[in-house]
């Protein structure tokens, strides 16, 4: 499965090309307090790690604002990565949250 292609934001991390994603509309789910996961995607369309960075966007439930970054989402590639997340095969995908990864 690959990530849908509009809106999709390139990165370069170790020479390798990845893609991701983040929504411009704010969904339900954001809207009632439920943590927003990144998806990132390899060019070859392997693996999707999905990166949970705690980020949010219900202001109502006191929640602060938060700038997601090219360099936020490079270092969470890299982190996945040394923990062994296989970006260029194919497979269900996978969460990076707190510092590990969470196969599904």
């Amino acid at each position: 499965m690959a990530i849908a292609k509009k809106g999709l934001r390139k990165i370069i991390v170790i020479d390798e090309v990845f893609y991701w994603k983040i929504r411009k509309k704010i969904s339900h789910n954001e809207r009632h307090d439920v943590e927003y996961e990144i998806p990132v995607q390899h060019e070859s369309e392997g693996q999707i790690l999905l990166i949970n960075v705690g980020f949010c966007r219900s202001e109502p439930y006191g929640r602060e604002s938060m700038e997601i970054t090219p360099s936020l989402i490079e270092s969470n590639i890299t982190e996945a990565i040394e923990l062994g997340w296989e970006y260029n095969k194919q497979g269900k995908a996978i969460t990076l949250m707190d510092g590990k990864l969470f196969f599904w």
